[in-house]
C-alpha cells in the first residue's frame, strides 16, 4: 500500500504536468492545428519542462548545491525553482504567444506565477508543496478548459480530483510535507489558474 501511494508522487511529479497539460488541450483543440504544428509545441514543452530540468538537476548534485533530487532542504529549491521560473517565462514569450494560443500561453503565466511565489516562499524558509500546486492546477485547467467549451469530462475530472487526493496522501506518507504546506499548495495552484482563466475569452 505504501508503495502505492508513493507512486502518486512520480506519476504526477510537477515536471509531467505541463506536458499533461497540454496534451489534453491539443487533443481537444486538434482541429484548429496541423500536426506538425502541434506536434513542434509538444516537443518544445517537453525538451523546456521536462529535459532540461532534468538535466540540469543532474549537474547540480556533483555540484553539491543540491544533495538530493528531492530537495528536501528549501534552500536547495530556489536554485531550480529559479530554473523552471524562467522556462516559464521563456514559454510564454517565445512558444506560445496570447492571439494563437491563448490558454496555453495564459496556463503557463499561472505557472510562472506559481514559480515566482515560491521562490519568495522560499526565501522565508517555508516549503510550499511543489506537488500539490502542480496537480490542483491541473485539475483546475481541465476543469474551466471544460467548462469553457461544454467538453463532458466527468470522468476524468473525476480521476484527477482522486489523483489529487493520492499525491497528498502520498507526500504525507513520504514525509516530504507537513499538512499546511500541502493545503498551500492546493491553494496557490488553484489561485493562480482561477487568475489567469479570466482572460482565456473564447
Amino acid at each position: 500500500m505504501k508503495l502505492f501511494l508513493k507512486l502518486g508522487s512520480y506519476i504526477f511529479h510537477p515536471l509531467w504536468l505541463p506536458t499533461y497539460a497540454m496534451l489534453f488541450y491539443f487533443f481537444h483543440v486538434s482541429f484548429m492545428f496541423t500536426y506538425e504544428n502541434m506536434a513542434a509545441k509538444l516537443l518544445a514543452v517537453m525538451l523546456l519542462t521536462v529535459f532540461i530540468p532534468i538535466f540540469f538537476l543532474i549537474l547540480l548534485k556533483p555540484l553539491r548545491i543540491i544533495d538530493s533530487f528531492q530537495l528536501k532542504n528549501v534552500k536547495e529549491r530556489r536554485i531550480p525553482l529559479l530554473l523552471f521560473t524562467t522556462i516559464s517565462a521563456i514559454i510564454i514569450n517565445y512558444i506560445f504567444d496570447p492571439i494563437h494560443y491563448k490558454i496555453p500561453f495564459y496556463f503557463f503565466s499561472a505557472v510562472f506565477f506559481c514559480g515566482l511565489v515560491c521562490i519568495v516562499l522560499s526565501f522565508f524558509r517555508y516549503k510550499i508543496s511543489l506537488h500539490a500546486t502542480g496537480i490542483s492546477s491541473l485539475v483546475t485547467f481541465i476543469i474551466g478548459f471544460s467548462l469553457l467549451y461544454h467538453i463532458n469530462n466527468l470522468w476524468l475530472i473525476s480521476l484527477l480530483i482522486l489523483a489529487v487526493g493520492w499525491v497528498i496522501s502520498s507526500r504525507l506518507v513520504m514525509k516530504a510535507h507537513r499538512i499546511d504546506e500541502l493545503l498551500s499548495g492546493l491553494v496557490l495552484g488553484v489561485t493562480s489558474q482561477l487568475i489567469f482563466m479570466q482572460y482565456w475569452g473564447v
